[in-house]
């Protein structure tokens, strides 16, 4: 096990009366992949190794490898050992988080970029029912491409109303606004990192569609390609506000939604 793995795994398990080890291993080894200390397709150590760098028994390290298997983090070869996923599991969208926090749990951490970001004196009828405002109002646009081990893996377009977000005061502003080239930011995860998260109730629809020859070539793709379109609009404090449509390259990115039982 070289010295990175190592120190990504090792230390005490933060565990109590409610929780399995093997759910603390888990959660230790899943962190360990998604931060990039354990890397897509690498092979793990040992059962052994890990319990040792844990502080647990191989039979709780066993039991965890098989919810990982279970959950797709960790695959098998008989005869050589197991092997992080090639591809990550889970887009959860049962949350509302920024782009890049989804897209981080798919693989290894993400890039993004900005190549847009407009004050519009007015804006186009769909934004403005969307975000809740008249069409002849001013609203902000913002483009990011967002890429893996420099290679384009989605592009996120986000509308935000600016009358309401001047109300917000100026800190909510300057997050929107002053998101730069290079920020490796959303505009959605800017304004949580001032306003918190206050965002919601929200909706997300998905389709399937083709990038264009614009969005294609920020995409590094054809224009009639297929991707996976994630519409997303979100309200705060009772209002429409927020707007995002991300084109997604699935070549790159695996999609799996889950369903909570009904209550």
């Amino acid at each position: 096990m070289d010295r990175r793995t190592e120190a990504a795994l090792a230390g005490p398990l933060e565990t109590n009366g409610s929780l399995p080890l093997r759910v603390a291993v888990y959660s230790r080894i899943t962190e360990a992949i998604r931060n990039g200390s354990l890397p897509v397709a690498s092979l793990l150590p040992s059962e052994s190794e890990l319990g040792t760098a844990m502080g647990v028994s191989r039979t709780v390290v066993r039991e965890a490898l098989m919810l990982l298997e279970e959950d797709r983090f960790v695959r098998s070869r008989r005869g050589i050992g197991r092997f992080v996923a090639d591809r990550m599991p889970h887009l959860g969208l049962q949350r509302i988080r920024p782009i890049e926090d989804l897209l981080g749990e798919t693989g290894p951490a993400v890039l993004v970029r900005r190549t847009q970001n407009a004050l519009q004196s007015e804006s186009p009828a769909f934004t403005a029912d969307a975000i809740g405002i008249r069409t002849e109002e001013p609203s902000w646009f913002l483009e990011s491409v967002i890429s893996r081990d420099g290679a384009p893996i989605a592009l996120i377009q986000e509308h935000v109303p600016a009358g309401r977000l001047s109300g917000l005061g100026e800190a909510a502003v300057a997050a929107v606004a002053a998101v730069s080239e290079g920020s490796e930011r959303s505009a959605l995860a800017a304004l949580i990192a001032v306003l918190g998260p206050t965002f919601g109730p929200g909706e997300t629809d998905l389709t399937l569609g083709v990038p264009g020859a614009t969005r294609g070539k920020l995409l590094g793709l054809p224009a009639s390609s297929p991707v996976l379109i994630l519409t997303q609009t979100l309200e705060l404090r009772g209002q429409p506000f927020y707007l995002s449509k991300a084109l997604i390259n699935t070549d790159f990115v695996q999609l799996t939604i889950s369903h909570a039982a009904q209550s």
